[in-house]
């Protein structure tokens, strides 16, 4: 797609020119910038849902249309800026920019928009070095990342921050990305680079833009979230990616705007940095108003306020939407072509309480492509679309896989199976039964959904009333009991491969085959070859406490 041939707004409006000062100021004036920020926009440049062909709340069309409105209503400056994860989440990117190698729509977007700079996300390494350049290439802006340091010589591997000089004001922007990124992609797609503790290095470079480059004020933008509950001040056990806590703490940070855990956290003050989140998709736009006082030599700041501004279904950039019309339309014809039919209806509803046949066809998909003896996987979204009896199409796929992920075959030992099932049994956290009612499984809302993995190969019980690491009972594989000291292979994807959702065992385990296409592009060939799915759950698991024995546990309940 070629750029876009309306005109190209300016990334810093009313008093930036090519980067110089206008209207040198007086001592004792003052200046006021505003700052805008989204993060975690997911490809999400348009106000629909391909993959469910709806409209969807949010997007980069929406904050387009309320960028415009706030520098059209504004006499000062307007800063519009990222935290990362950009490149992947849509259709609309996936199709252009990574299969078809043309210019990503979201960058696209962004240049339009006016962006002054974006850090770099976890999931702008998803689909490798090769797709992550480019679209950095594609930029008008940079792509700030500090603590990703390249291997070969110690330097950043990306442009480490930038400085705005800005009606007199000297702004340093500093970027971040979550240093984790080991712990979710495989190796290929991070070659040459390691990743500091974002911490560390935000002492560092703080200190250098204040200290070196006499900064006025300096903005971080972190692609992480916070590791600590705001109202207990206990850990939230998410330190190994979020660092949020830790960065307020670094000296000379004045704006911290965060992203990667998708909160929506209004400007606010901690231990005397503003910290921000804006969400996800377009569905908030952080603003933050700012005013100086001072001279031309050295500025402080006077005042804030801010708010998170709710863009859900909020006026459209119709420009912009208009722009990827043809692209789109493209995209929904291929993605509303049969591959087959299904002779009964399917849900996802319920899945994590129960067996059930949406997940037991990738469970059936994994193990047919892999040869293994074992299949690990979970329900990746609660979003997925009830499917009725008809045509399967590759939006249904798409809606029910959601992530570009990989396959590996793993090898692990019968015990450490079983220790990788009571990692996901941890989502069990009791049983309420009630009578007539009939009994209520409880869960732990700590546990994210996609992380509550079951097994395919083996039969098995979990008892939501047993202690942590002794929920699962009944362990067999082929009516014998599991041999707890055997070597078997598993398959799973990419991301719990190396080590997401902090599953034991499989980050080290030793990696006997895996897959060069995304899982999705592998359940659509496995529908494609029948002429009718027949879908079904084997029920080879189920929630069964001890004191039930062999009896189901009454009522279902849970997402």
């Amino acid at each position: 797609m070629k750029k876009y041939d309306f005109v190209r707004r300016t990334a810093i409006t009313a008093g930036l020119v090519a980067g110089l000062w206008l209207s040198p100021l007086t001592a004792g004036e003052r200046i006021r910038l505003t700052v805008l920020h989204t993060s975690d926009i997911h490809g999400q440049v348009l106000p629909f849902d391909d993959a469910r062909d709806r409209p969807a709340p949010g997007s980069l069309a929406r904050v387009s249309a309320a960028v415009d409105a706030i520098r059209g209503s504004t006499d000062h400056s307007v800063l519009l800026i990222d935290s990362g994860d950009s490149l992947q989440g849509t259709l609309l990117e996936e199709f252009t920019n990574v299969r078809r190698k043309e210019p990503s729509p979201t960058i696209e977007a962004m240049n339009h928009l006016g962006y002054a700079a974006m850090a770099v996300g976890n999931h702008e390494f998803n689909f490798g070095l090769e797709v992550l350049r480019r679209a950095e290439a594609e930029a008008d802006f940079p792509f700030l990342a500090a603590n990703a340091v390249d291997t070969a010589t110690e330097n950043p591997a990306f442009q480490p921050f930038l400085i705005q000089k800005i009606d007199g004001l000297t702004v340093g922007i500093l970027g971040l990305v979550t240093s984790n990124i080991p712990g979710w992609e495989t190796p290929e797609h991070y070659r040459g680079m390691h990743f500091e503790p974002m911490d560390e290095s935000a002492r560092h470079w703080v200190r250098y833009l204040r200290e070196e480059k006499s900064c006025d004020v300096v903005i971080v933008l972190a692609h992480t979230g916070f590791e600590v509950d705001p109202e207990t001040g206990e850990s939230n056990g998410t330190e190994y990616e979020n660092f949020g806590n830790r960065l307020v703490a670094v000296p000379g940070i004045d704006l911290l705007l965060t992203g990667h855990a998708h909160q929506d956290i209004s400007p606010t003050d901690m231990n005397g940095v503003i910290i921000s989140q804006p969400s996800s998709r377009g569905r908030r736009l952080t603003r933050i108003d700012l005013e100086f006082e001072g001279s031309g030599e050295a500025w402080k700041m006077v005042h804030w306020e801010g708010r998170n501004l709710d863009l859900s279904w909020t006026k459209i950039d119709e420009d912009l939407v208009a722009a990827f019309d043809e692209k789109r339309k493209t995209i929904l014809v291929e993605m509303d072509t049969p591959l087959t039919v299904v002779d009964r209806a399917v849900s996802v509803r319920g899945c994590r309480v129960r067996d059930c046949a949406a997940n037991d066809l990738i469970h059936q998909v994994q193990l047919a492509v892999s040869g293994a003896d074992l299949s690990l996987a979970s329900l990746l979204t609660n979003s997925t679309p009830d499917l009725a009896p008809g045509p399967v199409t590759q939006r249904w796929v798409r809606s029910l896989y959601t992530y570009p992920n990989t396959l590996r075959v793993l090898k692990l030992t019968g015990a450490q199976v079983k220790d990788v099932l009571e990692h996901a049994a941890r989502y069990y956290v009791g049983l309420e039964c009630s009578g007539s009612a009939g009994c209520e499984i409880l869960t732990n809302p700590d546990v994210r959904h996609y992380n509550v993995d079951t097994i395919q190969g083996l039969t098995y019980r979990i008892d939501p009333n047993g202690r942590e690491g002794a929920k699962v009972f009944g362990l067999s594989r082929h009516g014998m009991p599991l041999d707890l000291h055997a070597d078997f292979t598993l398959v799973c994807n990419n991301y719990r491969a190396v080590g997401g959702g902090s599953f034991p065992h499989l980050a080290e385990a030793d990696i006997v085959w895996q897959s060069s296409k995304e899982v999705a592009e592998l359940v659509i060939e496995y529908l494609e070859k029948m002429e009718v799915w027949q879908p079904s759950a084997d029920e080879n698991w189920n929630i069964s406490p001890r004191i039930l024995g062999e009896k189901r546990a009454g009522r279902n309940a849970g997402p």
